[in-house]
């Protein structure tokens, strides 16, 4: 059950690109999101929100997923086999993003390339943070292209690397973890103590796949130099997020990071290749191409490796 398995790794990498994510279908992350309103409702009714709460927290909502998907897997057993193999690779393929991401991103491409900046606006508040409603045409490609770079990592590469690490189950308590980061991982009065949890473990799960996707890019493109991602990267709030921005960064020729808006307070960052140009439109397209470049190349390595256990151990 927390062996990783080459052939259901590829099955759940061919329907994420096939199906994406159906809505109205039942979904870990749907699931997980609605275990965290459950649990921190019941949790703070009568208890302030504090650090050793969210710890609390975030144990009840990764153990009862884990829980729910024991009893499902031992019913399936019970059931046929083959079921239960089945079960894992949905699993694994609920807990990528890689289609959805393109598919949101694209959906700005297209009203941004048509030059309606307020519909671009917002279709890139979906899949961003920051304030979108003044951004310029450049300021929407820049956020558009670094949740590209971003979402290389936490929707694709540490999903798969936590599937090989610990099969369906390693994949199942990265999408949780990364679900409840989104939730209650914020900088804010209600959740900077009581989210610490939920972020720390999320940091820690990427922490390798976050420097595997930056090795890619310098792999993959000659303009990336592993020590200047290492000399630029320390400066970014996120301990992994850089990583990939960076690699982004001087993969496409642009100039990414700097200065964001988040709920009406401009927050400092630091730039990613400095002296590149402006992001455009264009550049959005060309991220795509290199997230599927990069992603690809690491999800044929995880394969390969999980093979080559599985033959020769």
């Amino acid at each position: 059950m927390w062996r990783g398995d080459g052939f259901q790794m590829l099955l759940a990498i061919a329907l994420d690109l096939l199906l994406g994510d159906p809505r109205g279908c039942p979904h870990i992350a749907r699931l997980a999101g609605r275990l965290s309103v459950i649990y921190e409702k019941l949790l703070t009714a009568r208890l302030r929100h504090s650090v050793w709460l969210g710890v609390i927290f975030w144990m009840l909502v990764t153990g009862t997923m884990l829980a729910i998907y024991v009893g499902a897997w031992r019913l399936c057993v019970a059931l046929n086999p083959l079921a239960a193999w089945i079960l894992q690779v949905l699993i694994i393929y609920q807990a990528l993003a890689a289609m959805d991401l393109a598919r949101h991103v694209r959906a700005v491409i297209a009203p941004l390339a048509s030059g309606d900046l307020a519909v671009a606006r917002k279709r890139l508040a979906w899949i961003v943070g920051r304030d979108t409603e003044k951004l310029d045409e450049s300021g929407i490609s820049r956020a558009a292209i670094e949740s590209v770079a971003e979402s290389t990592t936490d929707a694709v590469l540490a999903p798969l690397f936590w599937s090989l690490v610990g099969g369906a189950p390693g994949a199942l308590i990265y999408r949780t973890a990364n679900t409840l980061d989104s939730i209650v991982g914020h900088r804010n009065e209600r959740y900077e103590k009581f989210g610490k949890a939920s972020a720390r473990v999320d940091d820690v799960l990427n922490w390798l796949p976050a420097r595997i996707c930056g090795a890619a890019f310098c792999i993959f493109s000659s303009a990336v130099r592993w020590k200047t991602l290492c000399r630029e990267v320390p400066g970014h709030a996120s301990p992994n997020a850089g990583w990939s921005e960076a690699g982004m960064a001087y993969a496409l020729g642009v100039r990414l990071g700097g200065d964001n808006s988040y709920g009406g307070q401009w927050v400092s960052g630091p730039l990613f290749n400095a002296p590149g140009r402006a992001a455009a439109p264009a550049d959005i397209a060309a991220s795509l191409a290199w997230m599927w470049r990069v992603a690809g190349a690491s999800a044929a390595a995880f394969v390969a490796l999980l093979f080559m256990l599985r033959f020769f151990c």
